[in-house]
């Protein structure tokens, strides 16, 4: 029988999702107890108030009215910053969506998700703007390009409009627009899912709505009262590194405006600002990843700073070890919990989550969130596991993505009866805590960022001194994992270094080969022509 959540079932409001940001954003407003929005990380005389914040997301939904944007995608290609949320507010009043990528991506990685995307919008800043520029050139959908520049008195071409504009414009009429709430997409990030190269993941308003309202009522129970029964959200910073182009980053975002309380918010992570934010405002729950988790557990730099306020941080994106978490605790006497939760892009966020009343065993990510159900299948048959018997992980419920944009084999592949296969090996115990184990997905995790196997692969195959290559994740203390490449030449004037300048020139710093590249004679493959991976792995291990 599949397993069902512990918690109670919560109802889910079906409108579309802007008027539910925008709903809590004015009853932060009119109960007047918490005027800012965002303060810069960088630099916190920089700030933006509710007010302001809704005022822009009025003027962006005008602006965009105003060039005949509708039910269409924009692309945002930026670090965190303000701008973000009410671009995205923006946007859905017109009901279209917003695609986000790294701010680190190349213009080769723009261009395909701009084409794939069929984005008729750009949001860049102007650091960005050469290589937007560059992507758009081949992005036939692409009308519009809104650069967010870096002083008043910058310039930029004639099809490219500064935000500035946008912002001024004059909201003389609201967009009304019909929006299907389970059908009609608001978010459209990039997973590379279970295997191959990045997909878009179609999430409505209906997704979403279900995954925030789900966190936040289960976060009230079984987190925060326990924390503290005083507990006021408008008095409480949320730190905000993570990438908000990312599942776990952009949920954040939402959750703090959902909640009325302060995002702190970073452009990018550095270890100074991080902890002086920590200190400063006295941050008491922290979301992290695992190798930001090492820096605070052996980073000397971290007894500098006065992190006391921390309570609780709660890891996602990749597993944490046991000693890591040990260590933390050590040295961190205040830091009462330590929990990971579980989820992918395709579930819009997350679909286990950490449970303070639990008692949650190390290893385990937490029970299933409400309104979802669950059940661990053999691969291969999909025969249901009894309790403590490892299989695939399968998820079941609103949150569970429309599928891939695009591509309806890869999701009839991935959705089977409406059964979200995870590509993630665990066992649930005999109290509902699930455990990760293993991954039957070949996706590579560096500091939580996905770096798809296929992809590099694809890249060094257009290389002509290559013949044939694999690519594996290798451990890696301080990243998790780093890609490293086996390669076979066509000749042996190719060396690791050409090789290596050869991907770093197209792809984002964390896809990079800094697992090393070998020259082999041959890649192992099964008879159906399938990269036995798992002989890669073995052959690095062995040389460690």
């Amino acid at each position: 029988m599949p397993h069902e959540s512990p918690y109670p079932s919560v109802k889910i409001p079906e409108i579309p999702y802007h008027e539910i940001l925008l709903n809590a954003i004015d009853k932060t407003i009119a109960d007047g107890k918490n005027k800012y929005a965002f303060i810069s990380g960088d630099d916190p005389k920089l700030t933006l108030t509710f007010e302001q914040l809704r005022k822009d997301a009025f003027a962006v939904a005008s602006y965009l009215h105003s060039i005949g944007f509708k039910k269409d995608v924009a692309a945002v290609v930026l670090p965190n910053v303000f701008q973000y949320a009410s671009f995205f507010i923006g946007c859905a009043m017109n009901g279209g969506a917003i695609s986000g990528a790294s701010a680190l991506f190349t213009d080769y990685e723009l261009q395909r998700q701009f084409i794939d995307s069929r984005a008729k919008v750009v949001l860049t800043n102007e650091e960005s703007l050469p290589k937007v520029l560059i992507a758009a050139k081949q992005s036939p959908s692409i009308q519009k390009i809104i650069v967010i520049p870096k002083s008043t008195g910058s310039s930029f071409p004639s099809h490219v409009a500064s935000w500035n504009e946008v912002v001024a414009t004059r909201v003389i009429t609201v967009p009304k627009v019909q929006i299907d709430v389970h059908n009609d997409l608001l978010v459209l990030p990039y997973s590379s899912g279970t295997t191959g190269p990045p997909k878009g993941v179609m999430l409505s308003h209906y997704n979403f709505a279900s995954m925030i309202s789900l966190y936040i009522t289960t976060e009230k129970s079984h987190i925060l009262d326990v924390l503290d029964p005083n507990w006021d959200n408008y008095k409480e910073k949320s730190l905000m590194f993570l990438p908000f182009y990312h599942a776990y980053g952009f949920g954040l975002l939402n959750h703090c405006l959902l909640k009325g309380m302060t995002g702190i918010v970073m452009s990018h992570f550095e270890p100074v600002n991080f902890l002086t934010a920590i200190q400063n405002y006295k941050v008491r729950i922290l979301p992290l990843v695992p190798p930001i988790m090492v820096l605070l557990a052996k980073h000397p730099v971290c007894a500098k700073f006065d992190l006391s306020s921390a309570q609780l941080i709660i890891s996602g994106a990749a597993p944490a070890g046991k000693d890591l978490i040990e260590e933390l605790k050590r040295k961190y006497p205040n830091l009462k919990y330590i929990q990971q939760g579980y989820g992918m892009t395709e579930c819009s966020m997350a679909s286990h989550l950490p449970d303070l009343t639990n008692n949650q065993p190390f290893g385990s990510v937490g029970k299933l969130a409400s309104n979802l159900i669950m059940k661990i299948v053999e691969p291969g048959t999909l025969k249901e596991q009894p309790v403590n018997q490892r299989g695939e992980i399968c998820v079941r419920g609103p949150t569970v993505m429309l599928g891939y944009l695009g591509r309806p084999e890869a999701t009839a592949s991935t959705i089977i009866d409406g059964w979200l296969h995870t590509g993630d090996i665990g066992y649930i115990n005999e109290d509902g805590n699930l455990f990760i184990v293993d991954r039957l997905k070949e996706l590579i995790k560096v500091k939580g960022f996905q770096v798809p196997p296929a992809e590099l692969e694809d890249l060094l195959l257009s290389h002509p001194k290559i013949r044939d290559c694999a690519v594996i994740g290798i451990p890696d203390a301080n990243t998790g994992e780093l890609p490293k490449a086996f390669v076979v030449r066509v000749d042996n004037t190719l060396s690791e270094k050409e090789v290596k300048e050869f991907v770093r020139a197209k792809v984002s710093p964390y896809k990079r080969l800094e697992g090393g590249v070998e020259f082999i004679e041959e890649i192992p493959k099964s008879a159906a022509g399938k990269i036995l991976r798992r002989f890669l792995r073995d052959r690095s291990t062995a040389k460690l």
